[in-house]
């Protein structure tokens, strides 16, 4: 059912990709209570280790730990040395793209050492979800598949599971919690993608 209680075709779990994810488009989902979109696209998601203190600060243990509890979540193992030395050049050419210049490399890493965990052959993972610009341009110059949160809105708009309000009203909430959706990008993805 979607919110307005109209029954909705859900993708079999054979249609579900495995993704790995940045902190943000998971806090966002937290936001407006649309965990359950994530779950009907995606069949597992990795995280980064680094990426638990991020959650606990953003004051998301709580909702991370039902996840992880579930298995929808899942902490993928810590970075070797050599995949450590890989994320610092990834954070290198995520800062170099960023439009805040003034950030260090150091401030990037988080994004870095998920997009190497995403490189990783056995986790499978298909899909990134990412939202900050800089780290998508590294990801997609690494061949990765790239959404984020608002992606998978549009993609259950595109399915006919969310209408162009929902989605509208959903962003806006994660906006109004302290996500910076631009007002710009919110009125595409509900006008392009809704029902």
């Amino acid at each position: 059912f979607n919110t307005e209680g109209t029954q909705v075709a859900i993708p079999d779990v054979q249609d579900r990709i495995i993704a790995a994810c940045n902190t943000g488009p998971l806090l966002s989902a937290f936001q407006c209570d649309g965990v359950d979109w994530l779950k009907c696209y995606l069949a597992r998601i990795y995280v980064a280790p680094n990426q638990v203190a991020e959650f606990v600060r953003h004051g998301a243990a709580r909702e991370l730990q039902v996840l992880l509890d579930q298995r929808f979540v899942s902490v993928a193992s810590q970075l070797s040395a050599d995949e450590e030395k890989y994320a610092l050049t990834l954070a290198d050419q995520i800062a170099a793209k960023s439009a805040d210049h003034n950030l260090s490399p150091v401030e990037h890493l988080p994004e870095a050492e998920m997009l190497v965990i995403a490189l990783r052959p056995a986790l499978e993972c298909e899909i990134v979800l990412l939202d900050e610009k800089a780290a998508r341009t590294v990801a997609g110059e690494l061949g990765l598949r790239v959404t984020g949160f608002p992606g998978i809105l549009a993609r259950a708009g595109l399915d006919g599971l969310l209408s162009s309000e929902e989605i509208r009203r959903m962003l806006k909430q994660c906006q109004r919690q302290g996500t910076h959706y631009s007002n710009r990008l919110i009125e595409s993805v509900a006008k392009t993608y809704g029902r």
